[in-house]
């Protein structure tokens, strides 16, 4: 169930770069940690993923995204979570939205 909501998480974010009509191939990754999935873009060049940043933090008992404090750890505060925020995290994330409001 969590994958599945983290997936329309990403499908939103692609989204939203898409809108901005760019030529830049941008990617999507997950990556599984004890606690986390960490949720990371780059853009593709030669077929390879470079540059990479991380998107956000998505805590895997309680569905709960975070802003990223650095590569490897979420920022402290809640900012949505899966399970009740998905549909509008699908249709209205964009820069910027996971700054506290």
């Amino acid at each position: 169930m969590l994958v599945t909501l983290v997936q329309r998480y990403i499908k939103g974010l692609e989204r939203d770069w898409n809108k901005h009509g760019t030529s830049i191939n941008k990617m999507w990754v997950t990556k599984e940690g004890k606690r986390y999935i960490k949720i990371s873009s780059g853009y593709i060049e030669e077929g390879k993923l470079v540059s990479q940043s991380v998107d956000a933090f998505v805590d895997k008992n309680t569905g709960d995204v975070y802003k990223p404090a650095s590569w490897n750890a979420p920022a402290k505060g809640v900012r949505y979570n899966l399970f009740d925020d998905i549909d509008y995290l699908e249709n209205n994330c964009g820069s910027g939205h996971l700054y506290m409001k």
